[in-house]
């Protein structure tokens, strides 16, 4: 018995992604300026990466106005994490992220328990899991496509590719901005998404929005990499859409 999964075919010179991490309520006024700058451009077809525990609070009752704006203003909900933060140890990415490499250091029991924790409270709060997952700092740690796949997670994206439990990939171009504190790598994070769009033909131009963008700064450098997308005639796309998130289907050889 072999494995299949239909994946629509996209041409990459024609199309784009956005997609928004971080999304928690702490961070709703961040969300909300994001929504008002973007949705004209793209409309709802953006993706937001959801954060179900940001730093050890759990989503309640009292956020349900915040996750039915996330849910109807955002096409596609991604599972991103659990509480974001790694809750022990450390190394060079922890230092430049401050601390947010969360899948860094745990084992596998911790890092199922907190991938079925996630699931149940995005199922709760936003009407269904996620099918596609983003590790926060795109440090997988033990969240292989295989275990994500246990808990109905099918794709993952990761900074310079998107890959499927089928073993399917799609490389990316990647523009991010919140790279690290330090205010000048930030801008090398965008200079290193202007270098892939312009030499790397075959991948997906992906545009990655943080809350602490806007602090910085950057929004109106976000928009213009959007609209200069837009104007170059792409379109932007969902990856669900394209049929990622679709568990492999058996089929007799």
């Amino acid at each position: 018995m072999t494995m299949k999964n239909d994946l629509q075919q996209i041409d990459v010179s024609k199309s784009f992604c956005v997609m928004l991490h971080d999304v928690a309520p702490i961070y709703a006024s961040h969300v909300a300026e994001f929504t008002k700058t973007m949705s004209p451009l793209v409309g709802n077809a953006m993706s937001a990466a959801v954060v179900p525990c940001w730093a050890g609070v759990p989503l309640g009752e009292p956020d349900r106005p915040f996750l039915d704006r996330v849910r109807n203003e955002y096409a596609n909900i991604l599972l991103h994490g659990f509480e974001h933060f790694r809750p022990k140890g450390g190394g060079l990415v922890s230092l430049a992220a401050n601390g947010k490499d969360e899948m860094n250091g745990l084992d596998a029991a911790e890092t199922d328990r907190r991938l079925e924790k996630g699931q149940e409270m995005i199922a709760r709060w936003l009407g269904q899991p996620a099918c596609g997952f983003i590790a926060p700092t795109y440090n997988i740690g033990l969240a292989t496509p295989d275990r994500l796949a246990r808990f109905g997670i099918h794709y993952t994206v990761g900074y310079g590719k998107v890959e499927t439990s089928a073993g399917h990939k799609l490389p990316l171009a990647t523009w991010v901005w919140d790279v690290s504190p330090v205010k000048l790598l930030c801008r090398l994070g965008y200079r290193l998404g202007e270098i892939q769009y312009r030499f790397r033909k075959r991948a997906l131009p992906c545009v990655v929005l943080h809350p602490l963008d806007l602090e910085r700064g950057f929004l109106p450098q976000i928009e213009r990499t959007v609209r200069k997308l837009v104007e170059a005639g792409r379109q932007p796309v969902l990856l669900e859409s394209m049929g990622y998130g679709v568990p492999a289907a058996p089929v007799v050889a």
